[in-house]
């Protein structure tokens, strides 16, 4: 088991943003979030790599445990945020630093890694997402869809078990969108467990093993790919209908 979530419930202030969420994701799968915007897709999400923390439930992650009630330290959250990776939606690359640098300052400051080593790594990782050329080159100097798989090779360079997504295809074309279709298939060919969050329903199908359907923060659909077309609650077949 990769990742199971048991009844999380979270708050801002008065406002209660999840339900008591659960679900479970096999080592391997692309779980996709889908839902409105205000489901609570995105805490969901930051909660996995805990950006943020619940008031209360159980997660599971890449073999590590946690359990909010009891309150979690930042030291567990930067030990967990080594083996769960996460590609923003923003890219939040470096603009100072040439792509290779973006990709080799976390694994050798953080994972003590040699540099000749990072950058070995580096050069992999590039040439697997059609970037081999782009090593030397400011992002500023690419086009968003370069930029974001920068941002997933950079995500990729600390080895995760387990890589999450917030939004990846909302500023692209579907020229690019495609390229991150089969950027995520071809690394759910590699055994890495995804977990996508997006409001894009032909995106989803393309690439989800799993879906996970939120409504104000509460879990109205779960099941795998096949729920696109045998929706299986009313909810889930309005939202794809429209």
């Amino acid at each position: 088991m990769s990742i199971q979530v048991n009844q999380v419930n979270k708050f801002y202030g008065d406002t209660q943003v999840l339900h008591d969420v659960t679900f479970k994701c096999e080592k391997g799968d692309t779980l996709v979030l889908l839902g409105p915007s205000g489901a609570g897709k995105s805490s969901l999400l930051r909660i996995l790599n805990l950006l943020e923390t619940a008031e209360d439930g159980n997660l599971n992650v890449a073999d590590m445990s946690f359990d909010f009630s009891k309150g979690l330290t930042e030291k567990e959250g930067l030990l967990l945020r080594k083996k769960v990776g996460m590609v923003f939606q923003q890219y939040n690359l470096w603009p100072h630093m040439t792509v290779m640098e973006n990709l080799i300052e976390a694994p050798v400051r953080v994972a003590g890694m040699s540099k000749a080593s990072a950058k070995q790594e580096a050069i992999k990782i590039l040439e697997m997402l059609q970037l081999a050329d782009k090593t030397d080159a400011w992002p500023l100097q690419l086009s968003g869809g370069q930029q974001q798989r920068v941002a997933i090779a950079r995500a990729l360079m600390m080895k995760p078990d387990v890589l999450l997504f917030d939004e990846p295809t909302a500023a692209l074309d579907p020229e690019i969108t495609s390229q991150v279709v089969k950027v995520i298939n071809d690394l759910s060919d590699t055994g890495i467990t995804q977990v996508v969050v997006t409001h894009e329903v032909d995106f989803a199908r393309k690439i989800a093993s799993h879906v996970l359907y939120l409504e104000q923060g509460k879990v109205v659909e779960n099941g795998t790919n096949e729920v696109f077309t045998k929706p299986t609650t009313q909810a889930f077949a309005d939202y794809l209908t429209h």
